[in-house]
């Protein structure tokens, strides 16, 4: 005897009914399981995406922000050079003031010494050679502070210069 036929047809109907919902529940299943995965390799993509387009931002804005140290650099540095050349011209114009100054103080000493007369000239020529010592002394002296003030003005150029290019890379640009 056939063990199929123990079973009447009409079963054979919901064996097969049964049969065929399991395997659309299966294929359904399988489909939404595609789709998911479909799904999480479009936000996986969206994502890499976005992190893309963040990454070339801070990029553009990273070397915006270099162009504007760079260049606030050179402004500093064009500022400087100018102050310094500057500090220097008029280090120069003093410095032909002070000789002028001692032409004219040799000329009046001398000057003085032979107005007094021959007889005088010798007790005169003491007192010229100390006025002229003592002269020449305050011109050194004059030179000497002329220098320093030069290098000190230079020295202040430099370190203000500093602080600017310190301020400059410290500070943001403002957007």
């Amino acid at each position: 005897m056939n063990p199929l036929a123990l079973l009447p047809l009409r079963d054979w109907g919901y064996i097969a009914l049964a049969l065929a919902v399991a395997a659309l529940g299966a294929l359904f299943v399988h489909h939404e399981r595609e789709l998911g995965a479909a799904r999480a390799q479009a936000q996986l993509q969206h994502e890499r995406a976005e992190v893309a387009a963040a990454s070339a931002q801070a990029a553009s804005a990273a070397q915006a922000e270099r162009a504007r140290q760079e260049a606030a650099q050179l402004e500093i540095i064009h500022a400087t050079q100018d102050t310094i050349q500057h500090v220097a011209a008029t280090a120069a114009a003093n410095s032909g003031d002070r000789s002028a100054f001692g032409l004219q103080l040799d000329a009046y000493l001398r000057g003085r010494a032979s107005a007094a007369g021959p007889a005088a000239a010798s007790s005169s020529a003491a007192a010229a050679d100390a006025a002229l010592v003592l002269a020449r002394l305050l011109e050194r002296a004059d030179a000497r502070a002329s220098d320093l003030a030069r290098l000190a003005d230079q020295r202040g150029a430099a370190g203000r210069a500093c602080e600017q290019s310190y301020d400059s890379l410290i500070t943001k640009a403002t957007p």
